[in-house]
């Protein structure tokens, strides 16, 4: 194998030039001369070669202090001495500093490309090794992202096909937890006729504190997701301890009908994915939401109207709520459209994962049953 980039470095030309000209660059090799130590530390840091031939005696600096000075600076690049005057110190010395060979000149041209392509083995090898390092750390972050999306779309089908907006609201408060490894989950709605956010569904929480999150009107993470239409990752005082907590909005037709929200232990943490994946979530349940409050409706024969006789039990009317048959249709369609949405990023990031297993698995050898 060529191409990789060599440092030659000697203070006479000659051997230089011939080293560089009729010997490394026939081969396919890249060169770069250095006449002196300083010349050659300079172009090791701003080439970085993969291998460093240096003489031993050169005005400046000497080979040995240059290696000295590249292993100070953490530079491991292979080097191979050359020098007219070898002794057992230098040599000696010479590998305690890595060097991968050491050459008394006049040296065979043989016994210099039998060296050359020894150190050069071993940089392949090292470089093989972090690009499978690399290309299975990649492959393992795709394969899980593809996980996630497809339990999320499996999730959003899920919600989708529940017609109970209560039912609909626990099962989305537990795929929460599920997804983020969270130990409470809750999630408000907005009262349109109060204006209110109100606690629908609530899993992993005590009855107290449930209790009190009810009387007190909403959870103040809760309504900071009202006000701003973001996500909120903040932490919430639970008598001498911190809890993490995470909480995105719910919404429809650019209006934020709800908040989810998840709590966990303090030594636990959300992080990016876990917004990310709770936001996919969020979308999700607040068309099924629409959709299952708008199903409920035609079926109770409500169908939302705007005015009700004196007497008759009150049929709460939440943003983006319709009141015909095509519109529930319209919002099954919204929901499986988005489901269908992160199928298409699953299938992509599998593709990708698929690609990286490509490169990372080792080509059959001879004999090898594919």
């Amino acid at each position: 194998m060529s191409g990789e980039k060599i440092l030659v470095a000697d203070d006479r030309r000659e051997n230089l030039v011939f080293l560089a000209d009729s010997v490394l660059r026939p081969e396919g090799y890249q060169v770069v001369t250095a006449m002196d130590g300083r010349e050659a530390l300079s172009q090791a840091r701003a080439e970085k070669p993969d291998l460093d031939i240096t003489d031993l005696k050169m005005p400046r600096m000497s080979g040995l202090e240059m290696m000295t000075a590249l292993r100070k600076a953490g530079n491991n690049v292979p080097v191979i001495l050359t020098t007219f005057y070898g002794s057992e110190q230098t040599a000696i010395q010479a590998f305690r500093l890595g060097a991968r060979d050491y050459l008394v000149k006049p040296y065979d041209l043989e016994d210099m490309l039998e060296s050359v392509e020894r150190a050069l083995i071993e940089v392949r090898l090292r470089r093989e090794t972090n690009d499978l390092k690399e290309g299975a750390e990649v492959r393992r972050h795709l394969e899980g992202r593809v996980r996630q999306l497809n339990s999320l779309c499996g999730i959003g089908k899920a919600l989708n096909a529940i017609h109970d907006p209560d039912a609909m609201m626990r099962v989305a408060v537990d795929a929460a937890i599920y997804l983020t490894g969270a130990d409470r989950g809750q999630l408000f709605v907005s009262n349109p006729g109060t204006n209110r956010l109100e606690l629908c569904a609530v899993r992993g929480s005590s009855e107290p504190r449930a209790k009190s999150v009810r009387q007190a009107g909403a959870d103040p993470i809760a309504a900071r997701v009202t006000q701003t239409g973001q996500a909120v990752l903040a932490e919430r005082s639970d008598g001498q301890e911190k809890i993490p907590c995470l909480a995105v909005p719910l919404r429809t037709e650019q209006q934020v009908v709800g908040v989810l929200g998840i709590d966990a232990k303090p030594a636990h943490s959300f992080d990016e994915n876990d917004s990310y994946q709770l936001s996919i979530l969020a979308n999700f349940a607040a068309v099924a939401l629409s959709n299952a409050q708008l199903i409920t409706a035609l079926q109770e024969g409500a169908a939302v109207p705007s005015e009700q006789p004196a007497g008759a039990p009150e049929v709460t009317s939440f943003p983006g709520m319709a009141n015909s048959v095509a519109d529930a249709q319209r919002l099954s369609g919204e929901l499986r459209s988005l489901a269908d949405a992160v199928q298409v990023l699953a299938d992509k990031l599998q593709s990708q994962a698929n690609s990286a297993q490509g490169q990372t698995d080792p080509a059959p050898g001879p004999g090898t049953s594919l």
